[in-house]
């Protein structure tokens, strides 16, 4: 499944998949009556998981699509949906209000111009069908005020309508321009920069990753002033690894716009990225205090902002803050399982290992077709001496991945821990990934020499991994027994070497956070994890671990 597809809940996976193959072929349609199913399951309300937000974006496709073809009449089904689906979207009022003035309902129309206005009050489209409305309701001389409110509003944002309606001086009820309805459909049906701009999103996710930089960069070159171009340029710099060309664009779009959510996130994204988790945090937590009582935004904007507000609270030593980051979403486990890994991450750390297995659990049981839910909790049942129930998530694992590193090392694992009597060590397959490294199977090899009774393997076993400069509690302490079981086998100067205690890895972690040096914590939880990829607790502090899938997200 794609990493889209992990977003998603239980049954309606299927539903997502086929509703996202039909939008690559641009059936928008039936696109929208697949994701329908993937977004609403049973309830009539989306909830902020990317398949609602692929199904609105299929719904909009539609009503442009028809539009273009001046068929706004079916069209407005289509929107209409959207609306009542999400009510507080400016653009969706606004794209439903032109289809409505293109079907001659006008003061419907207008109403919706002036919804979208009191969402966003610089919102060109929305006054511009305002304007419109007006015109054709005969009221020109409101109509006059609404089109000098839209030049007026170059002061704030720039914008293609802005320099297409202005003039020396203002609009009065008489000289009203003859085309507003023309350039209304141009800019709501998608033939115009917005179309560029989905051009430009297509190619990157194509793989074209040049060819949709050189089209954002055209974008702001043409609209310096408009914070949205520069927030999608600074993404698609960030997704190619140009971080600090990244953090310029996406400041440039905040000195624009303070409160632009996307470009708040994407900051606090590309700043923690760096390694500077303190800074990303910091800057969240001040920007959050400027958006209180500004603009609504959608749910799906909201829950990614929680998620990512969560995630370094949790790398900065603050779990407990992670529960309150995403209390407002009761159904997690379903809509965003990433987030529900979240809080279970942050319940482990806490030492509330019963309810982190709870959540675990039910991970493995929702997404039943995904190793990594079944990987994380064979390591939480082993860390808790609960044997048996690996053997039984072992023989539930999902049988397309029975052939991986992850599986066969868990496979080690759990015979090395249940076996009560020495016996030759098994062959060790040699099966490496990001995951499982050659020295974790190495250090699995040490110990089922160990057990098996000979000592000096299991003591120069251990040597080759520390000549390696890997240590571990779990190292010294396999080491040591090897030399206490026959103390000849060393050399007699031989001490144990010095490591830190498992149950100080957190604090440690933390502690250099603290001092200003991520690079420290990430070298701590990365020698742990290449040594013992089973260790929870650094898999938890890892910034990769939460940021890698928030990076293919924004992607």
């Amino acid at each position: 499944m794609s990493l889209l597809g992990k977003f998603l809940g239980g049954d309606r996976s299927n539903a997502f998949a086929e509703g996202m193959a039909l939008m690559e072929e641009r059936r928008f349609a039936e696109a929208a009556n697949r994701l329908r199913v993937a977004s609403l399951g049973r309830s009539d309300s989306p909830s902020g998981s990317l398949a609602s937000y692929h199904f609105r974006q299929a719904l909009v496709a539609e009503g442009r699509r028809l539009m273009r073809l001046g068929q706004a009449g079916e069209a407005i089904e289509s929107l209409s949906e959207a609306v009542r689906l999400w009510d507080l979207y400016p653009d969706l009022h606004c794209l439903h209000g032109t289809a409505l003035a293109q079907t001659g309902q006008w003061d419907l129309a207008l109403a919706e111009a002036r919804f979208a206005l009191r969402l966003r009050h610089d919102y060109a489209e929305a006054r511009l069908l305002e304007a419109t409305a007006l015109q054709h309701l005969e009221r020109n001389r409101e109509a006059a005020n609404s089109l000098n409110s839209l030049v007026e509003s170059d002061r704030r944002i720039d914008h293609w309508l802005i320099n297409t309606f202005k003039t020396e001086t203002q609009y009065g009820p008489d000289d009203l321009p003859t085309d507003l309805m023309e350039q209304l459909t141009k800019s709501l049906s998608g033939e115009s920069e917005k179309e560029e701009v989905a051009s430009a999103v297509a190619m990157c996710r194509a793989g074209n990753w040049q060819d949709g930089l050189d089209c954002f960069a055209s974008l702001v070159n043409r609209r310096p002033r408009y914070p949205d171009f520069r927030t999608r340029h600074a993404a698609a710099l960030f997704q190619v690894g140009k971080r600090e060309q990244a953090l310029e664009e996406v400041d440039a779009a905040l000195a624009l716009n303070e409160t632009y959510r996307t470009a708040i996130d994407l900051k606090g994204l590309i700043l923690a990225d760096c390694g500077k988790l303190l800074e990303a945090r910091s800057f969240l937590l001040e920007a959050d205090t400027q958006l209180d009582g500004s603009q609504k935004a959608g749910a799906h904007e909201v829950l990614f902002g929680a998620y990512l507000r969560g995630v370094l609270a949790l790398l900065t030593g603050h779990a407990n803050e992670v529960c309150t980051k995403l209390e407002d979403w009761p159904d997690l486990i379903r809509s965003f399982a990433r987030a529900e890994l979240l809080l279970a991450a942050s319940e482990d750390l806490l030492g509330k290992t019963t309810t982190s297995g709870r959540r675990l659990s039910d991970l493995a049981d929702e997404w039943s077709a995904e190793p990594v839910y079944f990987e994380l909790l064979a390591y939480h049942r082993l860390a808790n001496g609960r044997y048996r129930d690996v053997a039984g998530i072992l023989s539930r694992w999902p049988a397309p991945h029975k052939d991986s590193a992850v599986f066969s090392y868990l496979e080690e694992l759990h015979g090395l821990s249940v076996s009560s009597q020495p016996s030759a060590p098994r062959a060790v397959p040699p099966l490496i990934d990001d995951v499982i490294t050659a020295e974790a199977w190495q250090f699995l090899e040490a110990r089922a020499t160990f057990q098996a009774g000979h000592d000096a393997d299991a003591w120069q076993l251990c040597e080759n991994l520390l000549q390696k400069g890997l240590r571990s509690e779990r190292l010294t302490r396999l080491q040591t027994a090897a030399a206490a079981g026959d103390p000849t086998i060393v050399p007699g100067d031989w001490i144990p070497p010095e490591s830190i205690a498992d149950s100080c890895l957190a604090q440690l972690v933390y502690f250099e956070i603290g001092k200003g040096q991520p690079e420290k914590a990430s070298a701590i939880v990365d020698g742990c994890l290449r040594l013992h990829p089973e260790c929870l607790g650094a898999r938890w502090l890892s910034p990769e671990f939460w940021l890698g899938p928030i990076r293919s997200w924004i992607a």
